[in-house]
């Protein structure tokens, strides 16, 4: 058993007895903690398992062998690519890169606040988006690997605050690096809810959002290398079918629905009573994103409702990915049900980790198939 595999198992069993603890040194543990275990877990060494072939999933001329991989959030800095394969993921995204990098967010003497609610299979982070940048990034996925049915994604965002100009520049860049390193898609990050003047209005479709999709659509060739937009759990469910229409009309690839959510009053009811002090100091002081089993239900509902815009024009070259909530097969299950493609996970896969440990996703397999 690896050691991070141990310190899953450990942390398992401890997390509910931890969460007795005053919620600003439950905070400062885990966001100490966290970069550190991420670190041991992505250089865990791993026997390869073998992805059932039934499994794949194919998106125009690519083949995914299985429908579920890891979020953007997992792997920041692009670390742990042997480890996903190995472990038998579906795909593998690296984290979401600006043209310039950043350190991400401090606040009362935390770099990059965290919190998990581990009664209610939920989290909370502030992160900020700490990478190292576009091209430092690209230069480091050009020296992986490359395996069949395995396709290696990015995901990109403009840098907050930055001028349109320059930050349309600075995005095309990106992407070109990208597709150069070896990229097999994109994934257009417009759902993040911890930087400074990147937040959406999530009941309207913005000028800026258009204009950052039609300056990618008029320098990279749509038809041949797959885009595809993320988009934030929050997302007017009304908002849904336009924004398929607007993708469709430019050849993006696909939807991821969604991100993180900030709609703490929504959510707040399915936090379990044990957990609610931590939700109640993380969501006041820090903000953040709520990622986890909370976030099943709206997600599916919007998943819906894109594939509904497909199905209705008869649309066969555009994905819908679902993230937020997926912990189970069951949940795997409902999502393609829903409609979905693919799916991505990150709070439900640590969840499992500390309990399958890196079976994770063969055991997995196993009930899907079942």
């Amino acid at each position: 058993m690896s050691l991070a595999t141990i310190l899953s198992k450990i942390d398992h069993s401890l997390r509910p007895l931890l969460g007795n603890l005053d919620p600003r040194i439950f905070t400062h543990l885990y966001s100490a903690t966290r970069p550190w275990f991420s670190a041991i877990a992505a250089n865990d060494a791993i026997k390869p398992i073998i992805v059932p072939d039934t499994l794949k999933v194919r998106l125009r001329n690519l083949t995914f062998r299985s429908p579920i991989g890891n979020a953007a959030g997992m792997y920041k800095h692009a670390e742990g690519y042997e480890r996903a394969y190995a472990q038998g993921a579906g795909f593998y995204l690296a984290g979401t890169t600006t043209s310039l990098p950043r350190k991400g967010n401090v606040k009362n003497g935390i770099t990059l606040p965290f919190v998990p609610y581990p009664k209610s299979h939920a989290a909370s982070n502030w992160l900020g988006l700490p990478n190292k940048g576009h091209i430092e990034t690209a230069k480091h996925i050009a020296t992986f690997s490359h395996y069949p049915e395995f396709p290696i994604g990015a995901s990109v965002s403009m840098d907050p605050g930055m001028n349109i100009s320059q930050g349309l520049e600075g995005l095309i860049e990106g992407i070109k690096a990208y597709q150069e390193a070896g990229c097999a898609f994109i994934e257009l990050n417009e759902s993040c809810p911890n930087v400074p003047g990147h937040a959406t209005d999530h009941k309207t479709i913005d000028d800026s959002l258009i204009a950052r999709l039609d300056a990618i659509a008029d320098i990279i060739d749509l038809e041949t290398y797959p885009v595809i937009v993320k988009f934030s759990n929050d997302t007017d469910p009304a908002l849904i079918k336009p924004l398929m229409s607007i993708l469709v009309d430019r050849k993006f690839a696909g939807i991821n629905l969604g991100n993180t959510s900030t709609a703490y009053q929504k959510h707040a009811s399915q936090i379990h009573a044990d957990d609610k002090k931590h939700y109640e100091y993380f969501t006041k002081e820090y903000g953040g994103g709520l990622s986890g089993a909370i976030m099943r239900e709206s997600s599916l509902q919007i998943c819906s409702i894109a594939h509904e815009y497909l199905r209705e024009h008869s649309i066969k070259d555009c994905i819908v990915i679902a993230t937020g909530g997926i912990e189970t097969s069951d949940d795997i299950r409902d999502a393609l049900n829903t409609g979905a493609h693919l799916t991505q996970w990150y709070t439900g896969y640590f969840e499992r980790f500390g309990v399958d440990g890196n079976k994770v996703y063969s055991n997995l397999y196993q009930q899907l198939e079942a």
